[in-house]
Order: structure tokens, then sequence, then C-alpha cells
């Protein structure tokens, strides 16, 4: 299979997990979204990354996917997914020995994954399951090229780099030696020429641009957000949204559910005012 063939099957599992994410997220009943089953998961894919049980973090990594897409109920979704999923092993198998080091990484995008959809989000669940899988993604992409062929655009594969690892620790040094195969100068000049600002000023729009994204739609806990976009400190990451935004990250989520509310009432009116009319004539 071609790497265009592979990166089209892995949008396409990207499409349904962030579906069937979304859809087990928005059962009604909390114990549908099986709180049970995913967190027992979750302490598997922990305990195989103690003991570096290769096999063991792989199967429950499997299970964990299949859980959260048959949970969604639609029927055929597991079908198709599975067809999916079993495409793309053999890619996935020959990168994963040289990123098991970050693993701890997956299991923070695993259990975030699962807190969206015990909290009954459907958008952030969404969200979590398609960014998830879109790292994936670039994290085994990145193990089948070469630094030679990889140096001729530094910039892209750092800032790629940076769009699916916001919930990192990101320094410039290891970006620059170890996804954009260049000197530290070097890749520091390109953030300055392209975007007018450094690596740190870049990464930390970044991060306060999807914190942004995912206070207004979504329902996740602002500690849960500053720790997605990457800030451990919440007094930190509070004053450097308010310097960003203008205001504080629980007055900005107001801000936007206010203004959504008003625009969801002003669309409402006409739909009455036609029910009204429509019911008068009846009568």
């Amino acid at each position: 299979m071609t790497e265009t063939e592979l990166r089209r099957l892995s949008e396409l599992r990207s499409l349904l997990e962030g579906f069937a994410a979304r859809q087990t997220a928005a059962h009604a009943d909390p114990r549908a979204r099986q709180p049970v089953q995913l967190r027992a998961i979750l302490r598997r894919l922990n305990a195989a990354i103690r003991r570096r049980d290769y096999a063991a973090f792989r199967a429950a990594d499997e299970e964990l996917h299949t859980a959260v897409v048959a949970a969604a109920e639609v029927p055929r979704l597991l079908d198709v997914w599975r067809l999916v999923w079993n495409g793309l092993q053999g890619f996935h198998r020959k990168g994963f020995d040289e990123c098991f080091p970050d693993t701890r990484i997956l299991i923070e995008e695993h259990e975030h994954l699962v807190e969206t959809i015990i909290l009954g989000d459907p958008v952030a669940a969404e969200d979590a399951a398609r960014s998830h899988v879109e790292a994936v993604w670039f994290r085994l992409a990145e193990q089948q090229h070469q630094p030679g062929a990889a140096a001729a655009d530094p910039l892209q594969r750092a800032t790629s780099h940076l769009a699916f690892r916001l919930h990192c620790r990101l320094r410039l040094t290891d970006v620059a030696a170890k996804v954009a195969f260049t000197s530290q100068g070097n890749l520091s000049r390109l953030f300055r020429l392209r975007y007018g600002m450094s690596f740190r000023s870049y990464l930390q729009n970044l991060r306060l641009e999807k914190a942004a994204e995912l206070l207004e739609s979504t329902r996740l806990p602002i500690g849960a957000i500053a720790r997605r976009v990457g800030y451990r400190d919440f007094p930190r990451f509070s004053q450097h949204f308010k310097r960003r935004h203008g205001v504080e990250p629980r007055r900005w989520r107001r801000a936007k559910q206010t203004k959504a509310a008003a625009l969801d009432a002003r669309a409402d009116r006409p739909r009455a005012a036609k029910r009204l009319v429509a019911h008068q004539k009846i009568r």
C-alpha cells in the first residue's frame, strides 16, 4: 500500500472514530458510555507501560478503540471500522517499536478521550478521537522518512509536530534536532521569517487558540483544557489567556455561551411564529 493510500485510510479511521466517540458521548444514560469498562482498559494500558509489555499494550489499545466504536450502537459501524483498523495494522506495527518510548503521550491521549466520553461531551469526544488518530499517523509517518529527505521543509515538519503535541513539553532544541532535522538557530530564523515571531511565541499562540476553541465548543473543565494544551500551572494559563484574549478563561466561556444562546433564541423566533400561524390555520 502506498503512503497516499495509507494516509487516506487513516483519514477514514479518523472520521469513523470521531463519529463513534461523538455518538457514545451523546448517550443520555451515563452507563451507556461504558465508564467502568473504559477505565478498566486504561488501567491495563498503564500496567502494560510499566511492564514495557508491547503486546499487552497493543491488545489493550485495540480493546479501547473497539469499545468506543461498539458503544456508539450504530448498525454496521463496528464492521466497517474493523476493516479499516485491520488495513492499517501493518503500518502501525512497523513503527510501534520505534515510537514506544512515547507511549506516555499515547496514554495521555487515551485518558483525554475517555474523560470526554464519560463527561458526556460529544464535541470534545469527537475532537479527542480525531486528534488522537491524526497524531498517531503523524508520529508513525515520521519514522518512515530519513532526515535527509525531511530536511527539505523543516518549518512545515516543525509546525505539524507542534499542532499534534500541544499537550507535551516542547523545546526548540528538541524539535529542531529530532523533527525538523535542522539547527536550532535556523529553525528559529524560519519562524521569524514566516510568522514574524519566535518559536516560543508561535507555540504559545497555538496553545491559547486551541484553548479558546475548546472553551467555546466543549463542556470540558477549564483545568482539563489547560492541561490539554500543555499548561500544568493553571494560574499561568489564566494569565497567558487573559493577555491573549483580554479576559480570563471562565469569562471568555461565559461570554461565548451567552452569545450562542442569544443567536439560538433569535433563530427560533421565526420558527415559533410559523408554528403559531400553522396552529391557528388548523383551528
